[in-house]
């Protein structure tokens, strides 16, 4: 059976964010392994997006290397209920193992901005997840999911990501995880001009592996993917070359290095693959897999000779820059709390539109009404105007007296309060009233 953590929150409550909520299983509550089996595609994420317009359910599914969120808009515990399980349903029995962390209102806004900033990341102030989040909103969009309030808050975590890099130095110096994977294997290997290299996936990662290798000189740089085209062109870019997916394992015996970044449902690289290979010539072979699901089989390491590391195996190669980058980390969080509390004023006046535009609805109505009914009845003389006008501010007050009174036996305080700063009334002029 899963675990739902729920982060309780530290702000007080505030009508409009708390119609904000997140359920998130991320490498801070969970396993690579567990993570890897709940990692969803992007084809994945799209027919879930499409699942909810269907439903009528305001959701977006964020879905990295290190996390698989929900966040949904939802007004009431079953609609809130429904998105979870519908977000959970493609995972089969993975959840059971599960520890989520669920938020709502502001933390849940909190977790977003957080997240965007890079304050979540397992390389703490990395930009990757920027356009992960953008691509998350875009999806959703694009089938119908994400309406205007999640567009809001997604597009205002964006903002505050890019304020926090811009304003802050939490980006400054920070690794990548493709930087990080190219200094490991610069550590390991200290000499990288003298290194062939093969990249297999010419995706967003990937490439940044490639750039990062290219910059700090690498021997010999090799582009595999299953869209040879795709391959080409950014090997053009790079200076590099290019060949496709179904001829790693001919190129093995020549390469000091792997680095798989690729959207794979079974490993691509297996220990079969290797011991066809026969015994190396060229020395140790590293093996660096950043793809989830995995891209090489783990029991590739239990070949002699072959060093294979993967997501978990990065964080110590960030260590040196982190706690240099952790002292910025009080500068975004006040950032951040600037930002959230804007983005709470918004949500609060999204919130009460509907009921703005229901109370100018009504009161037009009523107003058309004792319009007619005057005309009717003939000439507006004084005496005529004076019973209209005192119609009206009886009709419309109506609700807002019925509301008082019935509240007047009990606990009135609230309603009174609310009224008295709906209508500008502060205690004394209700006093001189009285």
């Amino acid at each position: 059976m899963n675990r739902i953590e729920v982060l309780r929150p530290v702000h007080t409550p505030r009508p409009g964010i708390d119609a904000l909520h997140a359920l998130s299983i991320n490498h801070r509550n969970s396993p690579l392994a567990l993570l890897e089996r709940m990692t969803l595609a992007p084809g994945a994420r799209r027919e879930l997006h499409e699942r909810f317009r269907e439903e009528g359910l305001e959701a977006v599914v964020l879905s990295t290397c290190h996390r698989t969120e929900l966040y949904c808009h939802a007004q009431s515990p079953e609609a809130r209920a429904r998105a979870e399980e519908l977000w959970l349903a493609p995972f089969g029995d993975a959840p059971r193992d599960a520890r989520f962390a669920r938020m709502g209102g502001r933390a849940a806004g909190t977790h977003l901005f957080r997240t965007a900033a890079g304050l979540e990341s397992m390389v703490l102030g990395e930009a990757e997840v920027l356009g992960q989040i953008r691509g998350a909103i875009e999806s959703a969009r694009q089938s119908g999911s994400a309406g205007p309030f999640l567009s809001r808050v997604f597009h205002a975590s964006l903002r505050f990501g890019g304020r926090a890099r811009s304003e802050t130095g939490i980006g400054t110096g920070a690794l990548s995880i493709a930087s990080a994977a190219v200094r490991l294997l610069r550590g390991s290997r200290r000499d990288l001009s003298q290194l062939t290299v093969l990249v297999v996936g010419a995706g967003t990662t990937g490439l940044k592996v490639a750039r990062h290798l290219k910059a700090d000189g690498v021997g010999r740089l090799v582009l595999l993917n299953r869209t040879p085209e795709r391959a080409r062109r950014a090997a053009e870019e790079l200076g590099a070359e290019a060949i496709a997916l179904d001829q790693l394992e001919r190129w093995l015996p020549e390469a000091d290095a792997v680095v798989a970044a690729a959207h794979v449902e079974s490993p691509l690289l297996t220990v079969a693959m290797l011991r066809a290979t026969g015994p190396r010539s060229r020395g140790p072979l590293a093996l660096v897999d950043l793809s989830l699901p995995r891209a090489i089989d783990p029991a590739c390491s239990e070949l002699p000779g072959i060093d294979v590391h993967n997501l978990s195996d990065l964080e110590h190669v960030v260590a040196e820059n982190r706690e240099r980058r952790e002292t910025e980390i009080p500068r975004v969080e006040a950032l951040l709390e600037r930002e959230l509390e804007q983005l709470s004023s918004w949500a609060l006046e999204y919130s009460v539109r509907s009921m703005v535009s229901e109370l100018r609805r009504r009161a037009e109505s009523i107003r058309q009404e004792e319009v007619a009914r005057a005309l009717e009845a003939g000439g507006l003389d004084t005496a005529s105007l004076d019973h209209v006008t005192r119609r009206l501010v009886d009709r419309l007050l109506h609700g807002p007296v019925r509301a008082l009174r019935e509240g007047a036996s009990g606990r009135a305080e609230p309603h009174v309060r609310c009224l008295r700063q709906a209508f500008g009334i502060d205690e004394e002029g209700a006093r001189d009233a009285g």
